[in-house]
């Protein structure tokens, strides 16, 4: 501690040195640009819900595949960048980005099961073509084309409703089994073997494919205001209100077959399941007009035994002329 009091060159300055000329140096003054706000367009309603879609028609073409047709109706509003005079006009390509096929499960008693749905979205892709003015009079208006594309998103879900039979879903389980103390495996078996049979099946989805699709559309301009300087009968806007009508047909295959129940049929009805009301007639055998076909030809041929009964008096002719007739049609 001596030491270091008769130190003559001890620093005793409490805070670091600044130069007077570091201290008057303004700081150079930094210009950030400016955020422009962005506005979202389209404006969507965002919901969790989504609005069911009840096939106009279900039609099986193959074994495989049925074709879906439904109709969805959309409606959005478009801001356009710039004032528009006039819509010349709209190029529409509807593009499918995903789908998912959901399969009735089995529920317990006393609930009834549901119904499997097909979950589709799309995009409709708009390309706006629309001139905007640049130079008018009292009797012309002057103007240049402009371009605009928007994605308009759309989604829904198909109720396939309860007569299409498709594959059942199998479902991955785990069980544990055990052996008795007294087995001869093990004597003095403890909690410490654990013994356990896993099953996991590997459930094949189906495909979709877009075969046809029409969109029918109307496009009404919200906020209209007149030309200024330009003919009384001129207006301009930037937001429309579209509404579409969007018809789509899709090909729905499974990689296996799959069956169509008749919406008539009673399974509890012992002459309807032997007669085969309740299958396809494309993917099962006919056997309600086999069967008919049998009764009207053993119906023909007691008709005619008959006949031959009044005209020929022997029993045992009758019997032989039965059994020719028999083996003859049969």
């Amino acid at each position: 501690m001596s030491y270091q009091k008769n130190c003559p060159h001890e620093w005793k300055q409490s805070a670091p040195f600044i130069p007077n000329w570091v201290r008057e140096t303004p700081k150079p003054k930094v210009c950030p640009q400016p955020i422009p706000p962005v506005t979202p367009n389209p404006v969507f309603p965002n919901t969790a819900a989504l609005q069911m879609c009840n096939p106009l028609q279900i039609e099986k073409i193959d074994f495989c595949s049925v074709l879906i047709t439904i109709s969805v109706p959309a409606e959005s509003i478009i801001h356009l960048p710039t004032k528009a005079l006039e819509v010349k006009t709209i190029k529409k390509d509807f593009k499918l980005t995903q789908n998912h096929f959901f399969n009735s499960v089995s529920t317990p008693p006393g609930i009834s099961s549901d119904t499997p749905k097909l979950f589709i979205g799309g995009l409709v892709r708009k390309d706006i073509q629309y001139s905007e003015a640049v130079h008018q009079t009292p009797t012309t208006v002057a103007g240049i084309i402009k371009d605009f594309v928007v994605d308009i998103p759309i989604s829904c879900v198909i109720d396939l409703g309860r007569h299409w039979q498709f594959s059942p879903i199998h479902y991955d389980q785990q069980r544990e089994y055990g052996f008795t103390v007294s087995s001869t495996k093990d004597p003095l078996q403890s909690k410490t073997e654990f013994n356990l049979l896993s099953e996991q099946f590997y459930n094949r989805m189906p495909t979709c494919q877009l075969v046809f699709c029409q969109i029918n559309e109307t496009d009404n301009a919200l906020d209209c205001i007149p030309l200024y300087g330009g003919p009384p009968e001129e207006y301009t806007f930037t937001t429309l209100q579209e509404k579409m009508v969007i018809l789509i047909q899709l090909r729905l295959t499974f990689p296996t077959p799959i069956d169509y129940k008749n919406p008539h049929c009673n399974p509890d009805n012992e002459s309807e399941r032997e007669n085969n009301y309740c299958y396809d007639k494309d993917s099962k055998h006919n056997r309600k007009n086999i069967s008919t076909n049998s009764n009207a030809l053993f119906s023909k041929i007691n008709t005619l035994l008959t006949k031959l009964t009044c005209i020929i008096k022997g029993p045992h002719l009758v019997a032989l002329l039965l059994c020719k007739l028999a083996t003859r049609f049969l």
